[in-house]
């Protein structure tokens, strides 16, 4: 006879590596998210005030297709959550868009001291990779990469990974 508590674990661990595994390119559209009001966070710190998007928007091309993609600083509709949305540039305008969150906070007002920044293609030192500890390294990149930074603090940087269609997120402080 099976175990309904490991069954139901097994079941949970399951379901955790598939949603993990699952490549970008074939997420949904994110819904329920907007841009931050980028007037609004340039009255609120002077930082801000040195960048056109308040440095809570950039276009790059991350996934090395040759168009512009975007990448911003986003809220819930409802206010409890802050994060980082890319979406891909399209050739057709008509297609669907390609977004993905990258960045999703528990926090509503965590990105009040969050930036993005474009990173040239290169190689780039980093001692964390997708949040596991001690993973010291270099990575290089013939496309550009997509640097997220908190003032004062943490920063990481996100690189498309055509091979597998995932966004790598590497840290270079903490």
């Amino acid at each position: 006879m099976i175990n309904a508590r490991v069954l139901s674990t097994t079941a949970v661990a399951l379901a955790m590596t598939l949603s993990v595994s699952l490549p970008a390119r074939s997420a949904k559209p994110p819904r329920g998210w907007e841009t931050v009001n980028i007037e609004n966070l340039k009255k609120q710190e002077e930082w801000r005030r040195t960048s056109p998007t308040a440095y809570a928007k950039v276009s790059l091309d991350m996934n090395g297709d040759g168009l512009k993609d975007e990448a911003t600083l986003v809220i819930d509709r409802a206010g409890h959550h802050s994060g980082l949305r890319v979406c891909f540039g399209k050739k057709n305008p008509n297609s669907p868009s390609q977004c993905h969150i990258l960045v999703d906070d528990d926090l509503e007002d965590s990105y009040d001291d969050m930036g993005l920044v474009v990173r040239a293609p290169g190689c780039h030192d980093y001692n964390t990779v997708n949040d596991l500890a001690d993973a010291y390294g270099r990575i290089c990149s013939r496309t550009q990469a997509l640097n997220y930074f908190r003032v004062g603090s943490s920063t990481s940087f996100f690189l498309y990974d055509q091979k597998t269609g995932r966004f790598n997120r590497y840290w270079d402080s903490d």
